[in-house]
């Protein structure tokens, strides 16, 4: 007798269910007889069938979503991203150039501030600290750095101040306006608290951020103590160290992201001392004679930028010295230093910021020592310890984790729509001398106004799961570096959120240079090919770490191809006309949605064609026509297929009376909308460059 196998092949109810009866027919002719459609054993057979094409089913999917290409679950994507080391970016923010004014009064003549009348008084020069708010009513924005009006340049020694005087109705200066240029991104900073117990200890330590649309971990400080009832100064959570100490002497541990866990070293920066007397080394006296050694490298704690140190210089015509004030001058100079208090960033399936914090412990030798002998032990310790892979906050400590929410496509607006005020944190030191002084602080404060001058750039939602599929399929191969176009594509996806991001790019290898083009939204959400100054320097500088020695990168913005469709149908009388037509329009807008498309994408519009004949009541498309909108309202640029010859008097269906734009020869691209590499497709205006001409049979 033959084996009883059933065919491993069978995938569905019907095969299944067929196998089983055609084994009972030929081995169990007795059950067989009585297999009528009301029996117990035809119910079986049913149940196993079932059974079986569930399970193929289920393992069907389950071996799906194992391939990048095949995989549909979000979750499932999401894995894979994590698996190969992608760092999966969320939601982008804005960044966008402000303009800060305030008027300045004048010196009051007779004070001892020996100033004119006619010049301002800059004791009253406001200094605005980072983290001041500004809002357009529905978007939030954020100060990225202090902005002190007393200075001419920024921090990059840009000038960027600008003073107007300002005149009464007799033509005389009564105060005078100043100007400051400044940096906004659209997020808001918040602080998340946590008291670090024994129950939160352990290898890979995890916290969730208990907040939605978090775009960025800023800085991670813990300080000794559970019962802390003073929160830390902004500026705390920047002091470019490890550990070091607070205004009240205690000791504050600060943990850096990094990509990798296993990342020994960091980027971070060492100021020097110099005075304006000489260069760092000079010898100066203290009050008693002794030589004061004040002046020497170290890392820099924020809040000693500005200070000045009182040293004493030799009088050469009498005994003794004479004080002399030095104002110090801070030197920023790069440094790679090594690392051991780190932790990454990861997105749950939700969007939810997790941290993740390395294995190791604290061990005696925290603080690298100098010598040789020591050393030595130093690096035996951290292997004992385990702290390569980054350590842990100590039991009993508080942490506290500052991080930005916001961003997103929302967060593109126009030139002067960011008007409002609305969380400043200010500090005017005004003149003690002038009589009017808290009067003229009020003032200073009150005519304080905000607007930006140009349109915010690189605010963008979520990654979509093809972008994320997209991202995952170059990245393993990247390999951290950018030798290939697709690597330059992959890494500027990785730009941290707080910098600004395109909301499409495209990399293209042209004369030998790596040629960058970028598209982003503007406040309607439509694409500009506006590109942001500070945000092409951004992708510049972020680029230049991961590069190679001889590329040269080029930032150009891209073109937009604006598009209107002209389409006719047959309908169904059944059906309503109005509601065909809306989906008719709904159908292309979708299909053609920018969020679905890459830069250089080609248009198959015969597959636009065949959805619109499978709505429901359109009995027949009549005809598709596309035209390239150009000027006013739209892009200048043109698309590089032909234009219908209006003079070709044969050619079937051109329309004359057509004015919104050039019909594209579809014919002789085979019914194909070809892009370059710099180029996108957008319809602009849904309900204006999309019209439905709609016919009935009587």
């Amino acid at each position: 007798m033959a084996e009883n196998n059933i065919s491993y092949l069978n995938r569905n109810f019907d095969d299944y269910k067929q196998s089983i009866i055609n084994i009972a027919k030929i081995y169990y002719p007795d059950v067989f007889a009585n297999l009528s459609d009301a029996s117990i054993g035809a119910w079986l057979i049913d149940v196993l069938a079932d059974m079986g094409d569930a399970l193929s089913y289920h393992i069907d999917r389950s071996v799906q979503e194992t391939s990048l290409d095949s995989a549909k679950v979000f979750s499932s994507i999401m894995d894979m991203a994590r698996t190969n080391g992608l760092h999966i970016p969320y939601k982008k923010a804005a960044l966008v150039e402000v303009e800060l004014s305030c008027d300045i009064p004048l010196y009051e003549q007779g004070n001892s501030g020996n100033g004119d009348i006619s010049e301002p008084d800059e004791k009253y020069a406001p200094y605005i600290k980072r983290g001041t708010q500004f809002s357009t009513g529905s978007v939030t924005f954020e100060l990225m750095a202090d902005v002190d009006f007393k200075e001419q340049f920024d921090e990059n020694g840009i000038s960027n101040r600008q003073v107007i005087p300002k005149r009464n109705s007799n033509g005389n200066i009564i105060s005078y306006t100043y100007k400051k240029l400044a940096l906004a991104s659209s997020c808001q900073t918040k602080v998340m608290k946590m008291v670090v117990t024994s129950n939160d200890l352990k290898p890979f330590m995890e916290v969730l951020v208990n907040d939605s649309e978090v775009i960025s971990v800023d800085s991670i400080i813990v300080k000794e103590g559970t019962n802390i009832n003073t929160d830390p100064l902004l500026n705390e959570y920047f002091v470019d160290e490890e550990e070091y100490k607070d205004r009240k002497g205690m000791p504050v541990t600060r943990f850096f992201e990094v990509d990798n866990l296993i990342d020994q070293y960091r980027f971070g920066y060492e100021v020097q001392k110099t005075t304006s007397g000489g260069p760092i080394g000079d010898t100066l006296m203290n009050s008693g004679g002794n030589k004061d050694v004040k002046f020497h490298n170290y890392y820099n704690p924020v809040w000693e930028v500005s200070e000045k140190i009182d040293a004493y210089e030799q009088d050469e015509t009498q005994e003794g010295y004479n004080a002399k004030s030095y104002p110090v001058r801070l030197v920023a100079r790069g440094k790679w230093k090594r690392l051991k208090h780190k932790f990454i960033t990861e997105y749950t399936d939700d969007w939810k910021m997790k941290i993740i914090f390395g294995p190791g412990i604290e061990n005696q030798y925290g603080n690298i020592p100098d010598k040789s002998k020591d050393f030595t032990q130093y690096q035996m310790s951290r292997m004992m310890a385990n702290d390569y892979l980054g350590v842990l906050p100590r039991v009993g400590t508080t942490m506290y984790i500052l991080y930005r929410v916001g961003g997103g496509n929302i967060s593109n607006i126009a030139t002067d729509t960011l008007t409002n005020i609305i969380g400043l944190n200010i500090e005017v030191d005004g003149n003690i001398c002038d009589n009017n002084n808290d009067f003229k602080i009020r003032n200073v404060i009150d005519s304080l106004k905000v607007t930006n001058t140009s349109p915010s750039y690189g605010g963008k939602d979520e990654p979509t799961t093809e972008e994320i599929r997209y991202m995952l399929k170059y990245n393993t191969a990247a390999q951290n570096r950018c030798v290939t176009v697709k690597d330059y594509q992959s890494k500027i996806n990785d730009i941290p959120a707080k910098f600004g991001c395109p909301f499409r790019h495209s990399v293209i290898e042209e004369n030998n240079k790596i040629v960058i083009y970028t598209l982003g939204l503007d406040y309607e959400g439509h694409l500009t090919n506006f590109l942001s100054e500070t945000v092409a320097e951004n992708i510049r500088e972020y680029l230049s770490n991961y590069k190679m020695v001889n590329d040269f990168i080029e930032i150009k913005s891209g073109k937009i191809i604006n598009l209107s469709f002209k389409v006719k149908v047959y309908i169904d009388k059944a059906y309503d006309k109005s509601d065909v037509v809306k989906n008719i329009i709904d159908l292309i807008y979708n299909y053609m949605d920018i969020r679905r498309h890459l830069m250089g994408e080609d248009i198959f519009v015969g597959d636009l064609q065949k959805e619109i004949s499978k709505l429901d009541g359109v009995i027949n498309l009549v005809y598709l026509k596309i035209y390239n909108n150009v000027g006013e309202n739209y892009s200048h640029d043109t698309i590089t297929q032909p234009f219908i010859d209006p003079t070709v008097c044969n050619y079937e269906g051109y329309d004359e009376t057509m004015d919104v734009g050039n019909e594209i020869d579809l014919r002789e691209s085979d019914y194909m909308l070809f892009s370059e590499a710099n180029s996108m497709f957008e319809i602009k205006f849904k309900n204006t460059d999309i019209v439905v001409e709609v016919m009935t049979r009587n």
